[in-house]
């Protein structure tokens, strides 16, 4: 397909200046041909199929192989599914609270979701605890006095003491370091990158790497597959593997994702502590890579 190149990852995530795009147009109509494709179309049984809501993982894409996503083609689905008055869900449990640089993924999409969960970075990932916020709109629909009207979903851990005071600590520590960025653009926000950007650059030119990337708090490594091609997927881990465990011996605790290695660092962590690690991983892959090479 088509490769489009971006001035800067800022510009990339730069959404509003964007829309003007021939790009966007394409990524729209292509997505209303889906769209139309599916919605009423005959599922199983014959019964007819209703889109009835858009679910999305905003930006960074977790437990899928921690993929990031243009945030144009984003934008166009979330358009798509307003013109045709399905609500919209953002997933925010892996990249919300400055995971990605911004303190939710809205500041970037340059549009407001009716339901959005967070979690992880709530509690600074101490220990277990999400919420749901939801606009008027929705959190109307299901008030009243009747047990029938009420959205009956929870359970006897909701609201746990030790959780909510844990995010209470770690949202004040956010405001405290972050809070003087709050106000300012998503640009300038995405342009203090944790990582090195000349690092995350060095680590793509290895043998045994298929591609490295960046942004806010998460590193993202995709080790090119066995040259007999192998396995896919969760599965692909037979060189991720070895890479992991040789940079526990040094003291870096990661876990592969198929033939994704990856780092998540805090939000407050030093960009200093981010630089050693990323040697660390770099050291890591070029020990790896000459004995690629000399295979």
């Amino acid at each position: 397909g088509e490769i489009i190149q971006m001035e800067s990852v800022e510009s990339a995530m730069d959404v509003p200046s964007r829309l003007e795009s021939d790009l966007y147009g394409r990524y729209r109509a292509s997505i209303e041909e889906k769209w139309n494709e599916c919605d009423g179309s005959l599922g199983a049984n014959n019964k007819l199929q209703r889109i009835g809501s858009l679910v999305m993982e905003p930006i960074l894409i977790g437990a899928g192989g921690m993929k990031f996503v243009d945030p144009l083609w984003q934008r166009a689905l979330i358009d798509v599914a307003r013109s045709k008055r399905v609500p919209v869900v953002f997933d925010e449990i892996a990249s919300g609270l400055y995971r990605v640089g911004v303190k939710s993924c809205r500041e970037i999409l340059d549009v407001d979701p009716d339901i959005a969960s967070y979690a992880k970075l709530l509690t600074g990932g101490l220990v277990p605890l999400s919420v749901t916020l939801a606009t008027e709109d929705v959190f109307s629909t299901f008030l009243g006095d009747q047990k029938g009207e009420a959205l009956l979903h929870g359970h006897s851990y909701t609201a746990n003491p030790i959780g909510c005071v844990s995010a209470l600590h770690a949202l004040d520590a956010y405001h405290e370091v972050l809070g003087s960025n709050s106000d300012q653009s998503s640009s300038l926000l995405l342009s203090s990158l944790l990582f090195d950007v000349d690092r995350v650059r060095a680590l793509s030119r290895y043998v045994l790497v298929q591609q490295s990337f960046a942004l806010g708090t998460v590193l993202a490594v995709t080790i090119a597959p066995e040259r007999d091609g192998g396995a896919t997927g969760y599965a692909a881990a037979s060189r991720t593997t070895p890479l992991v465990r040789a940079m526990r011996d040094k003291g870096v605790y990661a876990r592969p994702l198929g033939n994704v290695i990856y780092i998540m660092a805090s939000p407050l962590t030093s960009r200093e502590e981010c630089n050693r690690l990323i040697d660390i991983l770099a050291d890591t892959i070029a020990k790896f890579d000459e004995t690629e090479e000399v295979a």
